[in-house]
């Protein structure tokens, strides 16, 4: 299920509350566990998603998958999510590197500083970073420009005069807050990373990420229906700004077929890129963004196995016994202009006083759920609904039966079920809908098959479940003859329309959305068109590389040690890097006999000299700011470290401020890690870092470079590319090996002749000739410049 328009990760119609019990006065009280914990996707999901994650994931929502709420006592009680986007990315949120960001659900004016620590401390335990937001920026970027102005035009819908006057206002606090999540991604996550960005709050994110990033693996998911082009066009201001923030993503995805067909038509109108159809991709002046649709879908599992649940056989008996025989329409939804709910009891109006035959037999229930009370158009709207519900009981209702029952509150999730199994006929007519989740819910509550569902045309789920009573909200003569239709529906039939949507939502649960979604992803970023021409060096590559170096009378071969070193520290004990690091060591022995190496990392002169101090080649430290040639002891520095001791006594002030944090003094660099202190300090401190050190960098010309969990200082203008074009400056190669794998190899790859075979280690958009997965795989190649044995392939 996607974030409700709450913005929270529960169901997309916020229908039961989360971590509450809800009782019939619809006041809420706390349930008794504070466990924190997320829905296991079972050992089925763990498999199907395990294999697809190639890169740690950056999952970011307006929302965390959790609610912060503060006490009357002040004591702070945080909620876990049992709904949708949180069930669907679990098995995700489990492993260690991958890392979900969003708003925690209080305002930051209602924390002090120390409670805001201890908020960002409990929810790092389970992989969740907080982006805190003033109340003045949740009223003008939530209620204002995304809720105001963005949720009604993407739904068709007017937007008010107050809202119109506060535009621009609204849209600068759209940016700014957009800016400020970008700053949490970049403080908590490296270039390795790919990043899953969801829904309308976060338009111009991807776009951001990617200026900051170029390399970075985006996708955007858009939880709501994207408009026809004449309205995006026409009525959004800023519309191309927007256009151009979803751009910044290698995979943007819809719900279903029209909402993607609407978002290239709006791109072609902008003239933003060069759309193709038949593949669903716009291509860009430099790369390529894949647009798909992915339904969405419910945790099936969950609501079918229900029925079984002693305590909503408990609800549902309670029903009966209510109800008396009598059948029952049931309407489940937020309250919201864009749910028809007005339309729905004015139908249900006109069917009582059309057909005498249905009084006293029949029961509308309409479970109303609050949202957005603080915004007016949604409080005039309770007033009309009430109202027309009042005025229905009142002319139809007898002393032994009510026509419309009313709640205007959450439920909790057994009784909801309850109300679905009971419930003879569904009636879901939203005016414009995303998806509408509430549908399929229905339908895998019934286990026997006993209901039917009516269910709007503008609805996303429509164009998957077509076997509903399919009616129009604009006509209301089709919501009323559908209502008959529904009522008087043989048995036979409607379980024969059940049983085919049913299995249609099984097949495509929230699960599998999640996992389709990840590996689009995957295949988006790895496609030709964003540089990424091959997935691996096969057997006849391997071949042609060993052809080609040995006819060559001149090789070289460039090696970033840090790629093939890193990701064994990750996963390996320190008995079996040492005989990597041994093995590695006496391949570039043999090599350099007759073959320039060259060994460049981003670690000190000290540590390459402990490593391959022993060999005649090429060492190159701090990212190319020292060099020690073939035959020499001493070391070339290209920068003066002079600027060191005026920049160092402002990281130390901040590595005292941060706990867990320490700051690395290299011969020409310095780094500050922050990977073991209090992720609320680090951000904090990081943005006063950059700006306390932004103008002295800029005077002794110093880049400030942003890593995983670290930030260096270092000479601007020296780097790997800057020690290859002197390499080939001095000496002509008819043969030339580079291996990498950061964001800097790429455009160290991009210096080299095309001639040359430029290799990258591991996934991701890169523009190498060539690719390897492992760093084993590393050593297998080498092996073949030495070997007069077999060529094998390097990979499978």
């Amino acid at each position: 299920m996607p974030l409700d328009r709450n913005g929270s990760a529960a169901t997309e119609n916020g229908v039961y509350q989360n971590g509450h019990t809800v009782h019939e006065n619809g006041h809420t009280t706390h349930s008794n566990t504070q466990d924190f914990r997320f829905h296991s996707l079972g050992e089925r999901g763990i498999k199907s998603v395990g294999s697809l994650l190639e890169q740690s994931l950056i999952i970011v929502s307006n929302r965390l998958p959790v609610s912060v709420k503060k006490a009357e006592s002040g004591k702070l009680d945080i909620y876990p999510s049992v709904g949708g986007l949180a069930t669907g990315l679990s098995s995700y949120t489990k492993n260690a590197e991958n890392k979900w960001i969003g708003w925690p659900g209080i305002p930051s004016n209602d924390l002090s500083e120390e409670e805001r620590r201890h908020i960002s401390d409990e929810l790092q335990k389970y992989n969740c970073y907080p982006v805190f937001l003033s109340q003045d920026q949740l009223n003008d970027f939530y209620n204002g420009y995304s809720n105001s102005i963005l949720w009604p035009l993407f739904h068709d819908l007017p937007v008010t005069q107050e809202a119109d006057d506060l535009r621009d206002r609204y849209w600068n606090a759209y940016q700014q807050v957009n800016h400020l999540f970008l700053e949490v991604i970049l403080a908590l996550s490296g270039t390795d990373s790919s990043v899953w960005v969801h829904d309308y709050q976060l338009m111009m994110l991807p776009a951001m990420l990617r200026s900051a990033r170029p390399l970075e693996n985006i996708g955007f998911f858009l939880h709501i229906p994207f408009p026809a082009a004449e309205n995006f066009a026409t009525n959004l201001k800023w519309g191309s700004d927007l256009v151009a923030g979803l751009l910044g993503a290698d995979l943007v995805g819809f719900h279903v077929q029209s909402y993607l067909t609407n978002f290239l038509d709006v791109v072609e109108q902008y003239g933003m890129g060069s759309v193709d159809r038949e593949n669903t991709r716009i291509n860009l002046v430099d790369r390529m963004v894949q647009v798909a649709d992915f339904p969405i879908g419910i945790d099936y599992k969950r609501y079918f196995q229900a029925s079984k649940d002693p305590a909503v056989q408990h609800e549902l008996f309670k029903l009966r016994n209510k109800y008396q025989g009598r059948k029952v329409i049931l309407t489940v939804d937020r309250l919201d202009p864009s749910k028809g709910l007005v339309e729905r009891a004015a139908a249900y109006q006109t069917l009582l006083k059309d057909n005498p035959s249905f009084r006293g037999k029949i029961v509308l229930v309409m479970l109303v759920v609050p949202s957005r009370t603080e915004i007016e158009a949604y409080k005039n709207l309770k007033i009309r609904l009430e109202a027309l519900v009042g005025e229905i009981n009142r002319e139809y209702g007898t002393k032994n039966w009510i026509p419309v029952h009313y709640m205007y509150k959450s439920l909790p999730f057994e009784r909801l079920n309850a109300l679905y199994q009971l419930a003879d006929v569904a009636f879901i007519v939203p005016l414009r809908d995303g998806m509408n989740l509430v549908a399929k819910e229905y339908l895998a509550s019934k286990p026997n098959k006993d209901g039917v569902l009516v269910l709007s045309k503008t609805a996303g789920a429509a164009e998957e479940l077509s076997d509903a009573v399919i009616v129009d909200p604009a006509r209301s003569e089709t919501l009323v003859n559908g209502l008959v239709k529904a009522l008087r529906m043989p048995p036979q039939e409607f379980r024969r329309r059940a049983d085919s949507m049913r299995k249609q939502i099984e097949s495509s649960d929230i699960h599998n959305w999640a996992t389709n979604f990840i590996s689009a992803l995957n295949l988006a970023s790895d496609s030709p068109e964003n540089g990424s021409p091959t997935v691996g060096l096969t057997k006849r590559q391997a071949a042609k590389l060993r052809s080609r170096f040995e006819s060559a009378k001149s090789q070289l071969v460039f090696l970033d040690y840090d790629c093939v070193i890193s990701p064994l520290i990750q996963i390996q004990d320190a008995e079996s890097i040492d005989k990597f690091v041994a093995e590695l060591n006496s391949l570039l022995k043999e090599l350099s006999v007759s073959t320039d190496v060259v060994v460049v990392t981003g670690q000190t002169q000290s540590t390459l000299e402990e490593k391959f101090g022993n060999l005649d080649v090429t060492l190159v430290a701090e990212h190319g700011i020292f060099e020690r040639l073939p035959g020499k002891k001493k070391w070339r520095s290209f920068r003066s470290a002079d600027w060191q001791p005026k920049i160092l006594v402002h990281l130390n002030k901040f590595a005292e401020l941060t706990p867990g944090s320490e700051v690395e003094t290299k011969d020409c660099s310095l780094v500050w890690h922050y990977e073991n202190a209090s992720a609320y300090d680090a951000q904090k401190h990081l943005l006063e870092i950059k700006r306390v050190i932004t103008p002295l960098a800029n005077v002794w010309k110093l880049d400030l470079i942003q890593g995983n969990m670290t930030l260096e200082i270092r000479p601007k203008g020296r780097c790997k590319g800057s020690t290859a074009k002197e390499l080939v400056g001095r000496n002509s190669y008819d043969f030339v090996l580079v291996v990498g794998d950061d964001q800097e190899d790429e455009s160290l790859f991009a210096d080299w002749p095309d001639e040359a075979y430029t290799v990258k280690v591991g996934h991701g958009r890169t523009g190498a000739r060539l690719r390897v997965f492992r760093p084993e795989e590393v050593l297998s190649l080498l092996r073949k410049f030495i070997s007069s044995g077999n060529i094998f392939a390097v990979s499978a």
